[in-house]
């Protein structure tokens, strides 16, 4: 699996919610007392779990910009547990949209979400665990709250080719 690109998110991500996104590479960081969300992948054809780790204010932010909520509204309704149906279906509508970009030459197909780690399992679970990848970034978007976003995944074997 390629890594996805800042160019590739911040393109997909721009065109999602019609603001301007900005994906920067960074290194690790600890989560910091912020609420994280997790988006569950498969990578097709191999069959491999991709789990994308955000701040959850993050995806409250694309979903608000996609749905019409101002930044401070949708602060307010990130406060509600659990998310209201109109944030959290627009949030997993974004997690859905986002799968072509975080991987650029397979198919991943988004699953689910989950706001609680508890509920991240089976090859998820062992991906965030102890991921074989990592793609770490600091997002920025116009006039709403940005955040972190982690992009980590299996190892997926190289082609064999035969003559």
């Amino acid at each position: 699996m390629s890594e996805p690109t800042p160019y590739g998110l911040s393109r997909r991500f721009s065109q999602l919610i019609g603001r301007k996104v900005t994906f920067v590479r960074t290194t690790f960081s600890l989560d910091m007392n912020i609420r994280q969300i997790y988006g569950i992948y498969t990578l097709l054809p191999y069959e491999t779990a991709i789990v994308v780790k955000a701040d959850l204010p993050l995806f409250g932010s694309f979903a608000g910009a996609l749905v019409g909520l101002p930044d401070p509204a949708v602060k307010d309704h990130l406060r509600v547990t659990p998310l209201e149906e109109l944030l959290r279906d627009a949030i997993y509508e974004v997690f859905n949209i986002a799968s072509a970009a975080i991987a650029t030459e397979d198919r991943a197909v988004f699953k689910k979400m989950e706001v609680d780690r508890a509920y991240v399992d089976g090859a998820a679970g062992k991906v965030l665990e102890k991921p074989d990848h990592r793609s770490y970034f600091a997002v920025t978007i116009d006039g709403y709250q940005g955040g972190r976003f982690t992009v980590l995944s299996q190892f997926i074997p190289g082609k064999t080719v035969s003559y």
